[in-house]
C-alpha cells in the first residue's frame, strides 16, 4: 500500500511541476545569459582660466555646473569616461598654455558619476613632475574607486593594467598621449605617463597583450591627431592600424579640440575595432564655434554564448555654454539645446562672423562625421 501510494505523490507532484512549467514564460537560453555594459565616454575637460575663475565661490571652487546637464547620461552608464586635460594643483593656478587647474575638478568630476578618468595629455607634464604626483594623491585619497588612467606614481604601477570588471564583462583600459609639449621626463621616471611613441612600441604591444590576457574586451583612450582638424592625420592612420592589427576592439581619441568621424573598422583577419578618433572638447573657452561642439561616445559592450561584441554605438553631439562676459560655462547635449539659449551664448559676441545656431551646429556635426545629430 505504502509504495501504490509512493507512486501516486511521486506521478502527482510530476504532473504539478510540468504544468507550473509550462506556464512560465518562454526565455531563449541566449537571451537569458547574455550580459551588456553601457560605457559613455566624453572629450576634454579642458580648464582655460575663465572656466576656474567662473566657478570660484566664497569657500573655494565649485565645477559642478560643468556637468549639470548632462549628469543623467553619465550616472546612467555603467562606465563613464572623462579625459582631464589638465593637471590638477593647489594653488597658483594657471590656464594656456601651462594648465594648472584647482583639485575641486576633480569633486565636480565624481560627482558627476564620472568612475573612470584619462589623465596622459599634452599637458600632463605642465606644472613638473610633483602636479602629477599631487593629482594621484587627491585621487587615491579622496576617490580610490574611480581609476585613473594614463599617469603612475612608480614602476609597479604603471606596469599593471587597469581592468574594470561590469556585469561580468572584464574591459582592459589603456591610455597614452602622443606629446608631453616638448618637456621630458626626468630620467628614472619615464614610467609616470604612457607615451604614444614609436620607440615605445614594444612596450605598447606588452601592454595591449597583458590587457587582452586578463579581460574580455580592451579599450584604448589616444590622445592624439592634428588639433583644428576635422580629419584624419597621417599618424592617427598608422597608430589605428597598429591598435587594430594588436588587437584592440574600441580606440578613443581626443586632443584635437573639435570632432572626428567615428566608425567601424574591420582588419585584414576579419577581426573589427571600433574608433572614434576625436570626441573633440567636452568644455573649454576656446573662441571658435566648432570648438564648442564635443560628442559623447555611447557603446553597449554584449556577453553570450557566442562571446563578447560591440552591440550597438553611437554619439551624442554636446554643445559648451558660455554666459555672458565669460561668466559661467555648462555643457548642454545638442538635442537639449535650444535658439533661445544659442542667442545667450557669448560666443555670438566673441565671433559673431561665424554661425552659431541648433541649425549651424546640427549642420557642422554631419559635416565632420557624416551623420545626422
Amino acid at each position: 500500500m505504502n509504495k501504490i501510494f509512493k507512486k501516486f505523490k511521486f506521478r502527482t507532484t510530476l504532473c504539478l511541476t510540468l504544468s507550473a512549467a509550462l506556464l512560465l514564460p518562454y526565455i531563449p537560453v541566449s537571451a537569458a545569459e547574455t550580459k551588456t555594459v553601457e560605457l559613455v565616454a566624453v572629450g576634454d575637460d579642458l580648464i582655460h582660466s575663465p572656466i576656474y575663475k567662473s566657478c570660484k565661490t566664497r569657500k573655494g571652487y565649485n565645477f559642478d555646473s560643468l556637468f549639470k546637464h548632462i549628469k543623467k547620461d553619465i550616472q546612467a552608464a555603467d562606465i563613464s569616461v572623462i579625459n582631464q586635460e589638465t593637471i590638477l594643483v593647489d594653488k597658483n593656478y594657471s590656464g594656456y598654455p601651462s594648465f594648472g587647474s584647482p583639485k575641486a575638478v576633480a569633486d565636480a568630476i565624481a560627482k558627476a558619476g564620472f568612475n573612470v578618468v584619462t589623465h596622459a595629455t599634452n599637458h600632463t607634464l605642465d606644472r613638473g613632475t610633483g602636479a602629477i604626483t599631487g593629482t594621484l594623491k587627491y585621487w587615491n585619497r579622496k576617490y580610490p574607486n574611480i581609476k585613473v588612467l594614463g599617469i603612475h606614481k612608480n614602476k609597479n604601477a604603471a606596469n599593471k593594467i587597469t581592468v574594470v570588471k561590469k556585469n561580468g564583462i572584464k574591459i582592459a583600459m589603456l591610455n597614452y598621449t602622443y606629446s608631453l609639449n616638448g618637456r621630458r621626463l626626468p630620467a628614472g621616471k619615464s614610467y609616470m605617463v604612457d607615451l604614444l611613441k614609436s620607440k615605445n612600441k614594444n612596450k605598447i604591444k606588452k601592454d595591449i597583450k597583458s590587457a587582452k590576457k586578463n579581460s574580455d574586451l580592451v579599450i584604448v583612450f589616444t590622445h592624439w591627431g592634428t588639433e583644428y582638424r576635422y580629419s584624419v592625420d597621417a599618424s592617427q592612420k598608422k597608430w589605428t592600424n597598429f591598435f587594430l592589427n594588436n588587437g584592440v576592439d574600441i580606440l578613443i581619441g581626443t586632443h584635437p579640440h573639435v570632432l572626428e568621424p567615428y566608425k567601424m573598422l574591420k582588419g585584414k583577419n576579419g577581426r573589427k575595432m571600433l574608433v572614434y578618433y576625436s570626441l573633440g572638447n567636452f568644455v573649454s573657452s576656446q573662441k571658435k564655434v566648432p570648438r564648442l561642439l564635443g560628442g559623447m561616445a555611447k557603446i553597449t559592450i554584449a556577453k553570450d554564448s557566442k562571446g563578447v561584441y560591440i552591440k550597438n554605438y553611437t554619439m551624442d553631439p554636446l554643445v559648451t555654454h558660455i554666459g555672458q562676459k565669460y561668466k559661467s560655462y555648462t555643457v548642454y547635449k545638442l538635442n537639449d539645446y535650444t535658439d533661445a539659449l544659442a542667442k545667450q551664448n557669448y560666443i555670438r559676441r566673441i565671433s559673431p562672423h561665424e554661425a552659431f545656431s541648433v541649425n549651424a551646429l546640427r549642420k557642422l556635426y554631419k559635416r565632420i562625421t557624416g551623420k545626422a545629430a
